[in-house]
């Protein structure tokens, strides 16, 4: 028998046990009933296992039932300012303000502008994980809420406004991930379609 086909042998058998050893993981991960969802997704050896992030994960930001039209318009060039828009637009058809905004989960309030140039009243919500939601334009904060109160899933944050730089009141609302706090689109995460809602 040669070198070649020797090493060839050896390789093969330590892949297949550790074939078996992935599968006997997934099988006790999966017989004490772990979301499969959570599960990390195969990484090569230049990539880190990134965790999936399931849709539908977050609650939408803004209360329902409501007549609501969303701007899926992450990524777009921008009307004001540099780059691409980092979040979408979500506004009432009737273009009224004062739409309660809600807690998208559950988190910190982190941080809190008040009046800024661009975003105007603000909020950002930071989860367990490490990622932050940001809730821009506001027209009003709910009352006894500061930096550091810890919010629940659903529960008012402040109301829909134009503070800031918007021609009309919307929430911008921005999904960022981890430490980098990388802007991703949140509409994959808002269990879209939804009623009362239109998407353009």
């Amino acid at each position: 028998m040669n070198a070649t086909r020797t090493r060839r042998q050896i390789i093969g058998s330590a892949l297949g046990l550790a074939g078996v050893a992935a599968a006997a993981r997934f099988g006790a991960v999966m017989a004490v009933g772990a979301d499969p969802s959570d599960i990390q997704s195969t990484a090569s050896a230049l990539e880190p296992a990134v965790r999936i992030w399931p849709p539908g994960r977050l609650m939408f930001p803004v209360q329902l039932p409501a007549d609501l039209i969303l701007l899926d318009n992450f990524g777009a060039q921008r009307l004001f300012g540099s780059g691409p828009h980092q979040g979408i637009d979500i506004g009432r058809s009737d273009a009224l303000p004062g739409q309660p905004l809600v807690a998208c989960l559950d988190g910190i309030l982190e941080a809190q502008t008040v009046m800024g140039t661009n975003e105007g009243n603000s909020w950002v919500i930071l989860d367990a994980a490490g990622d932050r939601y940001r809730y821009h334009h506001l027209e009003s904060f709910a009352p006894g809420l500061i930096v550091g109160s810890v919010v629940t899933r659903g529960q008012v944050i402040g109301t829909m406004g134009s503070t800031g730089n918007p021609s009309s009141p919307h929430l911008h609302f921005e999904v960022r991930r981890g430490p980098s706090r990388t802007p991703v689109d949140p509409v994959p995460f808002l269990g879209l379609p939804i009623p009362g809602i239109t998407v353009i």
